[in-house]
């Protein structure tokens, strides 16, 4: 029986380091006596915050223009300019800048394009929404995106 391997999840390192950080405090903190409902919370997020970083992404993609997670977008989203990452939302936190992941409806419909690229696809409100790809570059971390409003 084949296996399928989970696509790595790409994530900062400000973000990687912070979520490392909390599972260490996490674990340290089995054992001390607490409600079980904390205790079953606590496991919880531990085993959500082992899968997350199990097979992480942490490098920059290449600079080849195209979309996927890592990239920071620029993009005219119903005729709207927009700036935003691509990456998992948990990268939230580390500035303010929007992240969309590969897997929302926005992200599945723009991976794999590149500049002068347009593509529609429908929001869960039903609404059919036309992007239009500026530009794909790598994400080298806070303070780059200059051009969101």
């Amino acid at each position: 029986m084949l296996h399928s391997v989970a696509p790595a999840t790409w994530l900062t390192q400000e973000a990687y380091t912070r979520l490392k950080r909390e599972l260490d405090v996490l674990l340290n903190a089995r054992g001390q006596q607490e409600e079980s409902s904390q205790q079953m919370a606590r496991e919880s997020r531990i085993r959500q915050l082992t899968a997350l970083l199990k097979n992480v992404n942490i490098h920059s993609p290449a600079d080849d223009g195209i979309v996927e997670p890592g990239m920071l977008i620029e993009a005219c989203i119903d005729g709207q300019p927009e700036v935003f990452l691509m990456g998992n939302r948990v990268i939230l936190g580390t500035e303010e800048l929007n992240v969309f992941s590969e897997q929302s409806p926005l992200g599945v419909a723009i991976r794999g394009l590149r500049p002068g690229d347009v593509t529609s696809y429908t929001a869960p409100n039903k609404r059919q929404v036309t992007i239009s790809i500026i530009a794909a570059t790598p994400y080298t971390g806070p303070g780059q995106a200059g051009g969101q409003r």
